[in-house]
């Protein structure tokens, strides 16, 4: 997550991270789930939705990968990037704060522009939520600007199941006496060598703007989009706004329910999402999306 001290970081230089690395979707692809390929296909007024995904990464504006310009201010340092500690000039292995999450919303509300989606609000009550809570509230905001009913919210279960996939820096599997009848994982993490996400709004634009093919490997965060035309490219996306089988039923589903993870492993951030669409009536959920997040949506 930080740097090393040639890299930049005080003066008038700029700090960039080490790359950022997805988990694969090998329990999604097991599970007989349908992972769209890299397609260009028109714009839809709700943005595009599975099998349809962006023609190519979307590069984050303002960069958050990036510090830009930081300067020396007495003990510590001030960059463009307000992601950036202002302790170290490193990036941090989590940061919550106002000023960095309305700089990553601007560059998710860019990249959404690209599909004409509307900017994402965020809800009044998001700085009380717990980072697992706010995952959801972000795939609900995404699934709901494209026209996707919403997932329904957090049930223990799959909660749980995420939870020590986030430890483990691991894809999450199918949640054990969740009655499921599909599922989907999506997870962020990397090993000891790699940088993560600081914040779950990177990883939420991960996910969504960047899951596909970069300009060669060292680019190309997803880990199981090998090449352009990859089935797993995209594949996170899919999974978020809900192709989860052959039939895309995740997509309009009214059941689905959502488990969510976060953890710092070896000093970097961990974030993992779990989908699944019970087999028979929705199970019980802590946090829901119509008592939790509605009422303090605006407008």
């Amino acid at each position: 997550m930080g740097a090393s001290q040639d890299s930049g970081g005080r003066g008038e230089v700029g700090l960039r991270r080490r790359t950022i690395t997805l988990l694969g979707l090998s329990a999604m692809l097991a599970a007989g789930i349908c992972v769209a390929a890299l397609t260009a296909t028109p714009l839809s007024a709700a943005g595009l939705l599975p099998p349809a995904n962006p023609a190519a990464n979307i590069s984050p504006s303002p960069d958050f990968d990036a510090s830009g310009a930081c300067t020396s201010i007495g003990s510590g340092v001030r960059c463009s990037n307000p992601c950036v500690s202002a302790t170290t000039g490193d990036f941090p292995a989590f940061d919550e704060g106002q000023s960095c999450t309305r700089y990553v919303l601007r560059a998710i509300n860019a990249a959404r522009a690209t599909e004409h989606v509307q900017a994402m609000v965020l809800p009044t009550n998001w700085r009380e939520l717990t980072v697992p809570e706010q995952l959801f509230v972000l795939a609900d905001l995404e699934r709901t600007a494209r026209g996707l009913p919403p997932y329904l919210g957090l049930n223990q279960a799959l909660s749980s199941t995420a939870q020590r996939a986030a430890t483990l820096q691991q894809d999450p599997p199918a949640a054990v006496g969740f009655p499921a009848a599909t599922y989907a994982d999506g997870a962020l993490a990397a090993d000891g060598t790699l940088a993560l996400s600081e914040t779950d709004m990177e990883a939420d634009y991960v996910w969504m703007y960047d899951d596909g093919w970069g300009d060669g490997p060292s680019s190309t965060f997803n880990i199981d989009c090998v090449s352009a035309s990859a089935p797993s490219c995209w594949g996170h996306r899919d999974a978020i706004l809900g192709s989860y089988d052959h039939q895309g039923v995740g997509l309009h589903c009214r059941t689905c329910e959502m488990g969510a993870g976060f953890a710092i492993v070896r000093g970097k951030a961990s974030f993992t999402d779990l989908l699944e669409r019970p087999s028979a009536a929705a199970p019980p959920m802590f946090f829901t999306w119509a008592h939790d997040v509605v009422p303090f949506l605006q407008g």
